[in-house]
């Protein structure tokens, strides 16, 4: 097991898209460990490919792990995945996204697929990493959600995607509240210009105009979770741009 002094990071679904722009902005940091997760081989040389010129800050490391998420992991196969002594911080990215059909037409697979990937895939990864967190002196959870997951608001027709989200938030909820030295919250990194944002966009009839850069939409993220306190947004379900949003 490996022994650092470093500020451990975890960002699951590291290889592209939003994860990959956490491990890029994350690498530049000095005394960083870097744990990305990557579903399969090609995208382990994905992530390799796109850091190999990576100007590091002094000791920053990246270390990649491979877990797929649409299978059903276990805690244990998670846990025994992670040679280090401790996490600091979890970002739990990695997702799915499926095709936005109104409740009605939603097909189960899609249901059972997204609960699977983005909603059980996430608690898993803290059920795994719990012993790890608990090293922490701050230890921190952030799910990745989105606003269409959001059941005050119905933005759009979300399939099997929107549900997903809002139980991912519902779980994020219960970790704050059951566990008082955690600090965890739900994130929404805005609407991003990703190969998941641009489908949504066309799919929604939006302007890809209006998505926010992979860049900004990192930047502001990485500020909230620094900035994170239990008093400040832990329970809570916040904006890159630290705006409170409603269940």
């Amino acid at each position: 097991m490996a022994s650092t002094t470093n500020t451990v990071w975890v960002v699951t679904g590291g290889n592209r898209g939003i994860g990959l722009g956490f491990v890029k902005a994350l690498l530049a940091r000095p005394s960083v460990t870097v744990i990305a997760t990557v579903r399969n081989d090609q995208a382990r040389a994905s992530l390799e490919d796109a850091t190999a010129d990576l100007a590091k800050s002094d000791g920053a490391v990246l270390s990649i792990v491979q877990l797929d998420f649409t299978t059903a992991l276990s805690p244990e196969q998670i846990r025994n995945a992670f040679h280090f002594d401790h996490v600091d911080i979890l970002i739990n990215n990695a997702a799915a996204s499926f095709k936005s059909y109104p409740v009605l037409d939603i097909p189960t697979d899609d249901l059972r697929s997204a609960f699977e990937i983005n909603t059980i895939g996430p608690l898993t990864v803290v059920q795994g990493l719990w012993p790890l967190l608990q090293k922490s002196s701050s230890p921190k959870v952030v799910n990745v959600s989105s606003s269409v997951g959001c059941i005050t608001y119905h933005e759009v027709a979300a399939g099997a995607y929107g549900p997903s989200k809002a139980a991912l938030n519902w779980l994020t909820r219960a970790l704050h509240q059951q566990n008082e030295g955690l600090i965890a919250f739900a994130l929404h990194p805005g609407f991003v210009n990703t190969e998941m944002g641009e489908s949504a966009a066309t799919e929604w009839g939006f302007p890809h105009a209006m998505l926010e850069s992979v860049e900004e939409a990192v930047k502001g993220s990485l500020g909230i979770i620094d900035g994170a306190t239990r008093e400040t947004v832990s329970g809570k379900f916040v904006s890159y741009k630290g705006q409170e949003l409603p269940w």
